[in-house]
């Protein structure tokens, strides 16, 4: 059995033919147009028209408040102008084959509940730290959506509570994600760097650079904490491009362990902290998973 999977972000579509054994078979990507939807669908049609005969039908992970039940895009991330957009009934009518849609995010889960790094447990949580917080929460085995469809949307928590002034920019997607750090060295040195770059000032013992990433390390592991109150998860795998660096699950985990050394006790158990198993084709796996449960 095949499935053509689509990972709709806002640079590049990523694409892949992949059995129901999470095999990936064939990979390639196309540039994003996020101007229109008839940009997007003129994209999606180039990709799913000439592969559309040798699969069972198209398994898509996608950014925004998606109801992956009916196959409805509430919102579209960068593809602002998707507003309630009936994306599986659509694509369906068009092609004949079944299609499902779930949040990228939730795709990501799925994919470490079905052959990753959640796949022996019960209760999970993905932290994916790339341009923004991705995440998914996992009850269960089973990825948790909420009756809004917005459980495990970790972007929009509050970093700062002092901050009386409730924007965007007090989001742990802006403070806490790759950018907010690279952001954070920059400020106290004037020097640009990415995540790479960062990392390696960090590996070269450059004390601003270490320093920086303690500050990082203390905030979300105090937001791991307030998450593990909630959630009582047994394994917490982070994800992202920067996830790639020892040195960053070290910081985290050290910052979120000392917590439980406090000398009284704490309600929760503490939880273990890996990396997820799946880097860029975490979506795509994910996707054909939620395509799996529920179209076939």
């Amino acid at each position: 059995m095949k499935v053509l999977a689509l990972d709709i972000g806002g640079t590049f579509i990523k694409c892949a033919i992949m059995n129901d054994q999470a095999e990936l078979l064939e990979q390639w990507k196309v540039p994003s147009d996020t101007s229109s939807m008839d940009a997007l669908m003129g994209s999606l049609d180039s990709i799913i028209a000439p592969k559309i005969d040798e699969v069972v039908g198209v398994a898509i992970s996608m950014p925004g408040k998606i109801d992956a039940k009916k196959g409805i895009a509430h919102t579209g991330g960068a593809f602002s102008f998707i507003k309630d957009w009936p994306v599986a009934a659509v694509l369906e009518e068009k092609y004949g084959k079944p299609v499902a849609v779930d949040n990228d995010g939730k795709c990501a889960a799925n994919a470490e509940v079905w052959v990753g790094a959640l796949k022996d447990v019960d209760n999970g949580l993905v932290y994916v730290i790339g341009t923004g917080i991705g995440g998914g929460v996992v009850i269960n085995k089973k990825v948790h959506r909420g009756n809004h469809f917005c459980a495990g949307e970790l972007s929009c928590c509050v970093s700062n509570v002092e901050n009386k002034e409730f924007t965007p920019g007090n989001f742990m997607a802006v403070g806490y994600a790759t950018p907010g750090l690279v952001k954070a060295y920059e400020a106290q040195t004037g020097e640009a760097v990415d995540g790479v770059k960062f990392f390696e000032k960090v590996s070269a013992g450059d004390e601003i650079a270490k320093a920086t990433l303690e500050k990082f390390a203390e905030v979300t592991a105090k937001y791991f904490y307030n998450l593990q109150i909630v959630l009582d998860v047994d394994r917490i795998c982070i994800g992202g491009g920067i996830s790639a660096a020892p040195a960053l699950l070290d910081a985290i985990r050290a910052a979120y362990h000392e917590i439980y050394t406090l000398p009284y006790p704490l309600p929760c158990e503490e939880a273990e902290i890996v990396r997820c198993a799946f880097g860029n084709d975490a979506n795509l796996i994910g996707a054909v998973k939620h395509f799996l449960d529920n179209k076939i």
